[in-house]
């Protein structure tokens, strides 16, 4: 995005379809005062930044660039997750991946880097992926999701029902991008579109099932898995807006199972009762 604030609030209000007037109306703020301060001619105010990212509902971050474009110190504060003022959010995290096992549950920031995740994670992406692969992946030790998901050295050999799922990663992609312009979702969803094989065609929904399950494959087994995600409902933190929590649950009894088991007794415990099922 431009650096100008006149041109930075243009561009939001063309992603959010909206005219001068229509924010206007939106605000409170005449169209001649917007019209003014979109072209440069007046210098908006704190409290008339806060009721144009009011009226064009922008994201933390986005506020931020108003305010900073403006000549204004940035509104929201951007705190670490192990600061002692996130302690409530982070044990209020930990609790939410502690309860979900042993299903997999996963939390991501903006960027869609894992910053935490519990013991039945951990279990999938080491066995399909190892740890000298993941080294290799990811040699800073910051997990990137949607690298992981994508690479042929991650865990997209192990998918299944790759076609369909890949359509489900790009469809969440291009939701997160269309509400946040230049955002890390929208630069992952132009190299992961460009890099596709030739011959590999996005395919559209089929069947009954209620909801797409991701199919993974561990060793002989198959597991069948759908998410839910979770985010902060009132953050006040741009870190605290980004995360999100993706929780795993077994879309079938076999999987309950597996990942049951697979707690217990570990991963190859579960493959040696699923292949005696």
């Amino acid at each position: 995005m431009k650096s100008g604030f006149g041109s930075i609030l243009g561009e939001w209000r063309a992603v959010r379809r909206l005219s001068q007037l229509d924010l206007a109306l939106l605000t409170g703020i005449s169209q001649r005062h917007i019209s003014f301060v979109e072209s440069g001619r007046a210098q908006p105010s704190r409290d008339m930044i806060f009721k144009l990212a009011d009226g064009l509902d922008l994201p933390l971050r986005a506020r931020n660039d108003l305010f900073l474009a403006a000549g204004y110190a940035p509104a929201y504060p951007e705190r670490r997750l192990d600061l002692s003022e996130m302690k409530a959010a982070r044990e209020a995290l930990e609790m939410i991946l502690g309860h979900h096992e042993p299903y997999p549950a996963v939390v991501m920031d903006g960027s869609w880097n894992i910053v935490m995740q519990n013991a039945a994670a951990s279990r999938i992406i080491a066995a399909c992926v190892g740890r000298d692969a993941l080294r290799q992946l990811f040699p800073d030790g910051v997990i990137n999701f949607m690298q992981l998901m994508f690479s042929q050295k991650g865990l997209r050999p192990h998918i299944l029902n790759w076609a369909h799922t890949r359509l489900a990663l790009l469809n969440r992609l291009r939701r997160e991008a269309a509400g946040k312009p230049n955002s890390p979702s929208g630069m992952l969803r132009r190299q992961f579109d460009s890099d596709t094989p030739r011959g590999e065609h996005m395919i559209h929904g089929e069947g009954d099932e209620p909801m797409l399950s991701l199919e993974l494959g561990i060793g002989d087994a198959r597991l069948r898995l759908f998410n839910t995600f979770t985010t902060f409902g009132t953050p006040q933190d741009v870190l605290l807006q980004e995360l999100r929590i993706d929780m795993s649950f077994p879309a079938d009894e076999t999987t309950r199972r597996f990942l049951d088991t697979a707690a217990k007794a570990g991963i190859e415990e579960a493959l040696g009762l699923y292949q005696q099922a």
